[in-house]
Formats: C-alpha cells, structure tokens, sequence
C-alpha cells in the first residue's frame, strides 16, 4: 500500500485550472513591472519591439508609389487636346460646322455616329456635306455639318464634352485612348480601352424632339391618301 501511495499516478489531468480573480492580478502585475521598466512588454513574445506609426495619408502615398513603379502606363497621363467648334452662318435658317469631319478623327469615331449624337441632342435636322461621308474616320478638308437652325460654338463644345465622357473616355483609367465596336449579339456599343483593357457598354442614341414642318403634314397627308 505504502507503494502505491508513493508511486505516480497512471493518469494525468493536468494542473488544477486558475481561477479568474488569481489570473487577473497575475496580470496587472506583470503590466506594472513592464511599466516601472519603462517599455512595453508582450506576454509570450521574446524580443518583441513595437515599431514605426504610419499615418494614413503616408500609407496612401506609398501605395500610389508602388502601384506607379509596378505600372509605367497607368501614371504617365497624356493630354488630348481637340481643336475648338468653328461655326458660320449659311444664310438665315442653317449653320455649318466647318471643323466637325476633322474633330471626329481626332477622336477617331466614325462621323455617322457622332452625326446621329448631335442630330438627337439639338432636336434638328442635318447633314454632312462633302466626300467625307463615304470615310470611317471622316478625314479631310470636306465634310461640314449643316445644322438646321442658330447654334453657336459654345454649344457644339458642351455636346462634345459630353460625347467624350460618355463615348471616348474610359472610365477605369480617364483614357481617351479608346476604341469604339459594336457587339453583333447584343447590337450595342462597346468602349476598350487600350490602356487598362476595360471594357463597358455606352447608353444608345435617342432621337430628341422633332418639330412637325409643313413637308412632314404633306408627306402625312399623302400616306394616308
């Protein structure tokens, strides 16, 4: 029996658990030795020191950094610069736009496009006159837009820049270096971007006001007799 007593026990449970209130004071006395040392002490981690605070507006500079060194195309931003709306009155009711076959190439969409845009938007009726009509790109000295109506520069400059924001620029990366396709299965137009690769669908062209002339009552007239 003596033996038995002196001798191991088969099973281990371990050490008696502590109790909350002996663990706590455990540790705010080793949190008051680490302060009467004067620096902060982890608990467990051997040669730990705490290091350097950042501050957000740091953190968000070194990530512009990284981000401009890992990706050349995306930080070096050119400047597209497109030559002013030249407008000029042809006779009292119409006004061409003399520049508007070189505008369209250098935003490089086809000009029946960019036609169809600014019909929808001014409500009026147009045309292009020239050769130009028979090019994508709409190059060359020909090709003036005649606008039924009184329209100043400054408005075919408005509807230019919303055309480009909403037909030319990319709106991942603000490129213009875009191009403009249509999708056969869905029959809508597509951005690529050729800088960052993205691609979205552009709202479709709708038709704004018509005004009914004395041609449209006749031509009415004469469909329904």
């Amino acid at each position: 029996m003596g033996d038995e007593e002196g001798a191991e026990p088969v099973f281990d449970f371990g050490a008696k658990k502590k109790s909350k209130k002996k663990a706590q004071k455990e540790k705010e006395k080793v949190e008051e030795e680490g302060g009467a040392d004067g620096g902060d002490v982890l608990v467990g981690v051997e040669g730990w020191a705490p290091g350097p605070v950042f501050e957000y507006s740091e953190m968000l500079n070194r990530l512009y950094e990284i981000i401009e060194a890992k990706n050349p195309s995306l930080s070096n931003k050119e400047r597209y610069v497109l030559k002013p709306p030249q407008c000029v009155r042809v006779g009292s009711k119409r006004v061409a736009w003399v520049n508007f076959s070189e505008i369209c190439g250098m935003m490089k969409r086809p000009v029946e496009h960019v036609v169809q845009f600014v019909l929808a938007e001014f409500g009026t009726e147009g045309s292009i006159a020239g050769a130009a009509t028979t090019r994508s790109e709409g190059q060359g000295q020909d090709g003036q837009l005649i606008l039924k109506g009184r329209y100043l520069p400054k408005h075919c400059e408005s509807l230019l820049r919303k055309y480009i924001k909403e037909y030319v620029t990319c709106e991942m990366c603000k490129s213009a270096a875009t191009h403009l396709k249509r999708d056969p299965s869905t029959r809508l137009f597509m951005v690529d971007c050729t800088n960052c690769g993205a691609t979205r669908t552009t709202a479709s062209i709708k038709a704004g006001y018509h005004a009914v002339t004395r041609g449209d009552r006749k031509a009415a007239k004469a469909a329904k007799a």
